[in-house]
This record gives structure tokens, sequence and C-alpha cells, in this order.
């Protein structure tokens, strides 16, 4: 990250369009989880049986772990790329970056708690209501979503 403080705030288009690659992302970690695990859970219940028609294992503790852990993943690659770079790779697509307030990196208190409260994105419509167009999960953790300027390319 340079030492330029970006202030421009990144505007509501380009915080869907990242949302939307994210959700993308978000969708696949789920699938990818569900379709690697999928064998193991079979065997673990008992072979050929169809554990997904098999509704006696849902109110298991191993099933709420088995449904909270994708979540987790997903929770995990926005935390670790907002504290890492600032972006995800939505946001690096819309050239869009979080920080806190004073420019610098978000801390993992503040990603971890800023991707909670996001709850899929709602928070950022709010920022349409906001002068600063920040989102009631960015005033409630200090940050911001700006918008990066164009990288001037030489020769």
């Amino acid at each position: 990250m340079s030492n330029t403080l970006v202030t421009t705030p990144a505007p509501l288009g380009k915080k869907l369009g990242a949302w939307l690659y994210d959700a993308l992302i978000s969708i696949a970690i789920y699938f990818l989880w569900v379709t690697f695990t999928s064998p193991l859970i079979r065997w673990i219940i008992g072979g050929n049986q169809d554990w997904l028609a098999d509704t006696s294992w849902k109110d298991t503790t191993v099933y709420q772990y088995y449904m909270i852990t994708p979540w987790l993943f997903v929770l995990l690659y926005f935390v670790y790329n907002h504290v890492k770079s600032g972006q995800t790779v939505g946001m690096s697509a819309w050239k869009l970056r979080l920080v806190k307030l004073d420019g610098t990196r978000v801390t993992w208190l503040q990603a971890t708690a800023r991707s909670i409260l996001s709850i899929l994105g709602a928070g950022m419509i709010s920022s349409v209501f906001n002068a600063q167009k920040r989102g009631w999960h960015d005033l409630m953790t200090g940050t911001r979503v700006v918008l990066m300027p164009d990288q001037k390319k030489d020769g």
C-alpha cells in the first residue's frame, strides 16, 4: 500500500460490482466444501446411505459444525484479504480498498467485525444516505471503502 492517503469514497455501483464478484467466490467456497467433504460424511454415517435425505443426523453436533464451517472459510477469506491488502478479489477488480479512517490498514478485529456486521452486503445500501458514502458496518468499525486512483504506466 502506498503512503499516499486516498480519500475518494467508493461509489455504490463499484461496491455492488465488487460484492457480486466476492459473492461468487463465497458460493464457490461453499460448493467446494460440500464437494470435498460429502464423501467423508457419507463414510462416517455409514456407507451407501443417502446422507442428504437422512434427516436423523441433522440434529447432531457434527452436522452443526459441518454446516457452519464453510461460512467460517468465507469469513476468513474476507478478513484475511482485508487485513493483508485491504482488498478482496472483487475489490481489486473494481479498484477499491478498505482502510481505517486515517487511511492505514484495518486491524484483524476491525476486519472481523466489519465482515460479520455487513450481513450479505445489506450495509452498503445505507451508504447512499451517508455523506461520506460509508455503510453502517463501516460507521460501526471505523473503516471506509475508497476508490483507488488509476496507476500511470511509464513508457
